[in-house]
């Protein structure tokens, strides 16, 4: 093997560990944290109105 073909394996290799990464944040990690901040958010209005009373208008 050259020196090119393993560089050019290596950049395949790389490309693929990126692409897989990219898939887990889209998949994965952005839907989790929306979830959480979301609910979060949530949970903070629900404490708010339960110590606090509810905010008059």
């Amino acid at each position: 093997m050259t020196a090119k073909q393993v560089k050019k394996e290596e950049n395949k290799k790389s490309k693929f560990k990126e692409l897989r990464a990219l898939g887990f944040i889209i998949v994965v990690l952005f839907p989790v944290l929306s979830i959480f901040a979301i609910g979060g958010y949530g949970l903070i209005i629900w404490l708010i109105q339960a110590f606090g009373g509810v905010v008059a208008h």
